[in-house]
């Protein structure tokens, strides 16, 4: 008993599909399970360890891990391109695909459109510094800047002063 050709590829895509899923669905599981931005075994960017710059994918794992987590503006914060161009991306895809099926598709156009952006986007998170960049992946290791310290050094003065303050006027009146 032979099956028809079209029924064996549909089957095929239904398997392939399941197999798709289920790998998500496992990623997600141990995104969410061991946070990308608290442990250390992801594997981490190699363009950033030799270079000190940021790949287009750089904070992609941290920003699925945070989009498991349900933290929206943390993903956003790590991989813009990710969570912002990749649904429109998949939808893009899954259009195309369905249009590959009765002819009509031509990735070229796409395909051009998506180096262009990509590589928009690694040009544009480093500039003027990787660490810099308002499109870079928050780092462990940035240094502190000029604002943080001044606002830190701002509050331990008006905490030393208040402190200052109540002693003088538990002097002024012992009672």
């Amino acid at each position: 008993m032979n099956t028809p050709p079209g029924r064996r590829r549909s089957s095929r895509k239904l398997v392939a599909g399941v197999l798709l899923v289920t790998f998500f669905i496992a990623a997600i599981f141990l995104l969410r399970r061991f946070d990308p931005a608290e442990y250390s075994f992801y594997p981490k960017c190699t363009l950033y360890q030799v270079t000190g710059l940021h790949c287009p994918g750089c904070g992609a794992t941290r920003a699925v891990g945070a989009l498991a987590a349900g933290r929206l503006s943390d993903a956003i914060r790590y991989n813009p391109l990710l969570v912002l161009g990749g649904p429109v991306i998949a939808a893009i895809v899954i259009i195309k695909l369905k249009r590959e099926d009765h002819g009509e598709a031509s990735w070229t156009v796409f395909s051009v459109c998506m180096v262009v952006v990509v590589i928009s986007f690694a040009i544009a998170r480093n500039v003027p510094s990787p660490t810099r960049s308002i499109l870079a992946p928050p780092s462990k290791n940035v240094p502190e800047t000029p604002s943080t310290i001044e606002r830190r050094d701002t509050k331990t003065s008006y905490r030393f002063f208040e402190h200052e303050r109540q002693l003088a006027t538990r002097t002024l009146n012992p009672g």
